[in-house]
């Protein structure tokens, strides 16, 4: 049986959906939105606590669809709320078969296209009585300012065999199935502080001992192709007239590989130690884990569910890593295997930010591919 999706309510939803406020942390109005429509689908949408860890005006949207067919692979899709500043006040503008904003928003389709995707295919499920597995779905919160729905969520709500994050630039059919581990490395170099007209000799300053180190560092920026090392803050100094006593750097570092990953940290710090201890300062350090990595093999199942449902749909099927960190990480290090799949978002986090029709519609459809795939496996 051949089932289409909507191609004009998928457009009018995606604008509704881009219509409606969503800051980072205050998407109530969006969830109340989403909670509406899943109850417009028979669902029973949950709102989890996830907001109330980080000061949110509400939680992730939880939805969850009873299998009618046994033994399938149990799926979850993932996508978040909340869009990039501008995003208040959306005016979809259509164009050559293009969606864009009228140019003082961003549009939000990072990430409400995969939202709208989820959304369609659920409603083709719906109503074409469709076979299918048990669907989960959530639409996270604050996912832009650090994936703080995912972060905060409980890990048991997570009832799914394979994860789909539909929140990545490029054409539907492209799968990142690797992403690094993140970590932030802070250095805290300390000096001695003195007035620094009438006798900063008897000082040590701490910013120019940062400095000397930095420059030691034998490489940053993009080390490799799947490392890298970028000096992201510096602070230091209380006013101008006294020889600084404290600088920090803080160093954001990514690998796929945590043995490489730690390593690197390892030499940094060293490298510090050696550079500030000689001459005459110290250093401390702490590292933060920013997020975990996701490394799944071509030949996962997870991996191979989303990239045959593509290839039946005739999409140009990839897999590949990209350097970003996204909810999947997360969802990975709780234990579900998630991929993050391309949804057409193009120019994100910028007010020249665009989504063609043909890659909105082809994401639902692909939504709608792997629930079809999975039932018949």
């Amino acid at each position: 049986m051949i089932i289409t999706i909507n191609e004009q309510r998928l457009k009018e939803t995606f604008i509704e959906l881009v219509g409606v406020p969503c800051p980072s942390c205050d998407e109530k109005e969006e969830a109340a939105l989403l909670v509406k429509k899943m109850r417009e689908l028979g669902m029973d949408p949950q709102v989890d606590r996830a907001g109330e860890q980080c000061g949110g005006s509400t939680g992730n949207v939880w939805g969850f669809l009873k299998g009618n067919v046994s033994g399938a692979t149990r799926l979850f899709f993932e996508a978040h709320m909340d869009s990039v500043a501008p995003t208040t006040g959306t005016k979809v503008v259509e164009k050559d078969g293009v969606l864009y904003s009228d140019g003082t928003t961003t549009l939000g389709g990072d990430d409400k296209s995969g939202v709208a995707a989820v959304l369609e295919a659920l409603q083709c499920i719906k109503e074409n009585n469709l076979p299918h597995g048990d669907i989960q779905v959530c639409f996270t919160i604050a996912e832009e300012t650090g994936s703080y729905g995912v972060r905060y969520m409980d890990p048991a709500w997570i009832k799914a065999d394979a994860g789909y994050c539909m929140d990545c630039g490029g054409h539907p059919g492209a799968i990142f199935n690797a992403s690094p581990k993140a970590i932030n490395l802070k250095l805290t170099v300390k000096g001695k502080s003195a007035h620094a007209g009438l006798e900063p000799e008897k000082g040590i300053n701490a910013i120019m001992l940062a400095a000397e180190a930095l420059h030691a560092l034998p490489s940053y920026g993009r080390l490799d192709g799947e490392t890298t090392l970028s000096v992201d803050m510096i602070d230091g100094g209380l006013a101008s007239n006294i020889v600084p006593e404290a600088c920090e750097v803080v160093i954001d570092m990514r690998c796929p590989d945590e043995e490489k990953l730690e390593n690197l940290k390892n030499e940094t710090i060293e490298i510090f130690r050696k550079t500030v201890e000689a001459k005459g300062g110290t250093v401390e350090a702490a590292v933060k884990d920013v997020a975990p990595g996701v490394n799944l093999n071509t030949d996962h199942a997870t991996v191979k569910l989303a990239a045959t449902a593509a290839e039946k749909l005739d999409f140009p099927v990839s897999t590949g890593f990209t350097g970003g960190c996204s909810d999947a990480n997360f969802l990975c290090g709780m234990g579900l295997p998630t991929v993050l799949l391309a949804t057409g978002m193009d120019k994100i986090h910028t007010t020249e930010e665009c989504l063609a029709l043909e890659d909105l519609n082809n994401a639902a459809r692909w939504v709608l591919g792997i629930v079809r795939e999975a039932t018949e496996r």
